[in-house]
């Protein structure tokens, strides 16, 4: 709600680009945005445009109290900007990363005289050369140990040159060290490993097998043999180092991160996939707080801005698997003068990179569903819900399941049972009975219609979520005609699969392949319970309304409609002590008019 304060703040704001910055009655910052122009941008939320205002309006605009706002010359410097103070401030409504902000770097002391490679989570400007940053360390502590075995590389902390020389360590008689501080090795010489373990680092490990190959042949022209035979090892030590690293890349010159967002409510995961010269790099992965519910791609978008600006190394492409940003022509200008070289965001239809970008996806839900499983109390949720998710591929953890069973005697007394699973476990407080109202006869189509038409406006009506995984009895005919119905109500997105019985199947709509899970498997052994309680429940109540109506045959009489038996045996246990009730106390229960039918027909009855 607008108050007099908030309304004058919001005439004053100016048509330019720039970043607002909303406070709460506290003056603690909320939320922080950038604006082509503030003045549109800013009232766009109190007027119902902003895109995403239903969340807005709900979530943030009740806390705003205060908008401030910093005029930039352009919309690049406002994206940069903004991408700054967000990191700075962390505002509980913007996309927030819940990631190791430190990782770790390799850092090649070269400002020294005999450089040292050294693990650090901080980059200063020092002017040595940083590498990285790494998904773990363990990576680094492999560099570490070929740039020692292979190139060198002193791993000591002592200042060199020193004063005095010194006796060499265990490391220069194992072959891991040249002994500069012993004065084995000159300054020169060493520096052609730390050329060697650059080339290493920078990804450009074709150039220096190319250049140890001919190193390789020289020494073997001038018979030194010992030389040719270290560099043939050294050669093969970085070729099995690449076949770890390596995937299936066809371009050796690739430099492109590939990103991958999955949302579930206010939990998202991001992950990074990084090709570096042709090698796959390396996995980062981020939990992300959307207190907004933003969109996948509006994360992204943020996400980008709050990685990419903060980061040392940018690729030159970055492929995405949403819709492109709105502002992703701003958001490539803002990088590649940040990057001093071009940097292009893509969204791959086909080839190789649309492989790559299948992979980040297959990783952002895995991930997705590790990180819902872990904020969960495993008392309260059944692993198996996790455990279907992954089997089944689903967008959305199954937290709830619903299922549907039909029941009928030769056509006749149909009735259908719908039954709830709540982290798979049964949630009875919301199983429910359904008598067929609109079908006679064996037509199980047109049953199913009529109880998921009667749920679906229900659910509406009650503003209750579909559940997350709807479970038919049946094979792929079913499944089908199920869909077909969720088509017919407008509710065409719920996922929907059938478990025949034969095999124990798991059917899906379309042209989906169908699956067969082990029979020990947990997903497996989940489905079977929702289906085989569906069942139970629809039997259990097709039987007692069958009871039901043969206890109360002596009712069906002329003038006695189901309203008016419910009021009967509401009082009336028995066909006997119907028959000798009193003429006032059937006015009482049924009303006067009513009380002289049935009277009437009682009395007829008697005499027959």
């Amino acid at each position: 709600m607008k108050t007099f304060a908030l309304e004058e703040r919001l005439s004053q704001l100016p048509a330019k680009p720039g970043v607002y910055i909303m406070k709460n009655a506290d003056g603690e910052i909320i939320y922080i945005g950038k604006a082509k122009v503030l003045k549109n941008r800013v009232r766009s939320y109190f007027d119902g445009r902003e895109k995403n205002g239903h969340r807005a309006a709900s979530l943030m605009l009740p806390h705003i109290h205060d908008i401030e706002w910093i005029i930039t010359e352009t919309e690049a410097e406002a994206l940069i900007l903004e991408a700054t103070l967000i990191k700075k401030h962390i505002p509980i409504y913007n996309v927030r990363l819940k990631d190791d902000k430190h990782f770790p770097y390799l850092v090649l002391t070269v400002r020294e005289p005999f450089p040292r490679l050294i693990l650090t989570r901080s980059i200063r400007s020092d002017g040595n050369l940083y590498f990285g940053p790494f998904l773990n360390s363990r990576a680094i502590h492999h560099l570490v140990d070929i740039a020692a075995r292979l190139f060198h590389i002193r791993e000591c902390h002592l200042k060199l040159p020193g004063k005095d020389v010194i006796r060499p360590c265990l490391n220069y008689h194992i072959g891991r060290c040249a002994a500069p501080c012993a004065g084995l090795c000159s300054q020169e010489e060493y520096s052609k490993g730390v050329h060697d373990v650059t080339l290493l680092l920078e990804g450009k490990r074709n150039d220096l097998i190319s250049e140890w190959e001919r190193e390789m042949e020289e020494a073997s022209l001038k018979l030194d043999f010992e030389t040719a035979s270290k560099k043939r090892d050294a050669i093969n030590a970085v070729k099995a180092l690449n076949s770890r690293q390596k995937a299936d890349v066809s371009d050796a010159s690739l430099t492109l991160d590939v990103i991958s967002v999955k949302r579930h409510q206010k939990l998202s995961t991001a992950v990074i996939l990084e090709y570096r010269a042709g090698v796959f790099y390396g996995r980062r992965h981020f939990n992300l707080e959307c207190n907004l519910e933003q969109s996948e791609s509006e994360i992204l978008e943020e996400m980008i801005g709050s990685w990419y600006f903060d980061n040392e190394e940018i690729p030159k492409e970055i492929a995405i698997d949403t819709e492109l940003p709105e502002d992703h022509t701003l958001l490539e200008e803002a990088l590649s003068a940040k990057a001093k070289h071009k940097v292009s965001i893509i969204r791959p239809q086909r080839g190789e990179k649309l492989g790559f970008l299948k992979l980040a996806q297959a990783n952002a839900e895995m991930l997705l569903v590790e990180m819902i499983a872990s904020i969960q109390k495993y008392d309260d949720v059944e692993q198996s819900v996790f455990t279907l998710q992954q089997e089944l591929q689903l967008k959305n953890t199954p937290f709830r399941i619903e299922c549907v069973d039909i029941s009928h005697l030769a056509g006749t007394h149909t009735v259908a049972s719908l039954v709830s699973f709540k982290n798979g476990k049964p949630d009875k407080s919301n199983y429910r009975k359904f008598i067929i109202k609109s079908v006679s006869g064996v037509d199980d189509f047109a049953s199913m219609r009529e109880v998921l038409t009667r749920r679906i406006e229900r659910l509406h009506k009650e503003n209750i979520p579909m559940p997350d995984l709807f479970v038919m009895d049946g094979g792929k005919g079913q499944v089908e005609a199920t869909a077909s119905i969720l088509r017919e109500l407008n509710e065409p997105d719920v996922p929907l699969i059938g478990l025949a019985k034969r095999l124990e199947e798991i059917v899906f709509p379309g042209n989906t392949p169908s699956k067969i899970l082990r029979r020990q498997s947990p997903a497996l052994q989940l489905l079977q319970k929702v289906r085989d309680e569906a069942h139970r429940f629809a039997i259990t109540y097709q039987r007692s309304k069958r009871i039901l109506d043969l206890k109360v045959e002596w009712l069906s009489l002329p003038g006695i409609g189901t309203a008016t038996r419910k009021k009967i045996l509401s009082k009336y246990r028995s066909r006997e002590a119907f028959l000798k009730a009193p003429k006032e106390d059937l006015e009482i229960l049924l009303g006067k008019k009513k009380s002289l039918v049935i009277y009437k027909t009682i009395s007829e009855y008697k005499e027959k």
